[in-house]
């Protein structure tokens, strides 16, 4: 399965729970089935983080998409709460100093030594550059923990730490385990407010057939488009009936 056909289930997904809360309020099956939405998502932006070109317009991309939705959510439900996208956005921050870890620790110059060398004027060394990669990482994790505990962020700490594990390893089946584990948890956490999210485990069977490729079609820009579309055409339908 590519992660072409991974996006479709997870834009389905999302429809359907989006259709659940804005058009069928009360009738749960939309919510179950739109369960799949985020792990299914959380996993592609691992994966997107993983081969992009340029990390750097990846995140402007999925941050400025989130900033503007916000607004847009914000103003129509009168309520403050970080969406889907800015939770994804923090991920990817993590995912860059994850991979400043990663690059010092097998012995190269990371991304984040070679900027604090050049601001600094001096040499960052391999031993400092293990030490600086893992701390900025470690309190970059500290710092979204915190951040969860005073602001509400769409699924929460272990909603940011999704695609994380799914980049702590190289081996795909490893980062599968990684990536379930952390699912677990975050189904575990909502269990009080939110018992049907245990039915997000079933992205996993689903993430096990992924064979790493992107698929015969990319239609990369649809998927952002898509995400802030259908929330207008489902407003629209809700203030027609």
């Amino acid at each position: 399965m590519s992660s072409f056909i991974i996006k479709i289930i997870a834009a389905a997904s999302m429809l359907l729970d989006h259709m659940g809360i804005i058009l069928f309020p009360g009738k749960e099956i939309f919510r179950i089935l739109g369960r799949l939405a985020c792990p299914l998502y959380a996993f592609c932006i691992a994966e997107g983080f993983r081969y992009t070109r340029s990390r750097v317009r990846y995140f402007l991309r999925i941050f400025i998409l989130g900033i503007l939705c916000q607004i847009v959510y914000t103003v129509v439900e009168r309520e403050f709460y970080l969406g889907i996208l800015l939770t994804f956005s923090l991920s990817i921050l993590l995912m860059a100093a994850l991979e400043c870890v990663k690059t010092a620790l097998r012995g190269e110059k990371s991304a984040l030594a070679k900027g604090l060398g050049h601001l600094l004027g001096c040499e960052i060394g391999p031993a400092a550059d293990r030490t600086i990669s893992t701390a900025v990482f470690c309190a970059g994790v500290l710092g979204v923990f915190l951040l969860t505990g005073f602001v509400e962020v769409d699924y929460g700490f272990f909603g940011v730490m999704l695609p994380v594990c799914a980049s702590l390893f190289e081996e795909r089946e490893q980062r599968l385990v990684m990536f379930s584990a952390c699912l677990l948890a975050l189904a575990i956490t909502l269990t009080g407010e939110f018992p049907i999210q245990y039915w997000s485990l079933l992205a996993v069977p689903l993430l096990a057939l992924y064979n790493g490729k992107p698929g015969k079609y990319r239609m990369k820009y649809f998927f952002y488009i898509f995400y802030p579309l259908h929330f207008v055409i489902l407003y629209g339908i809700s203030m027609l009936r």
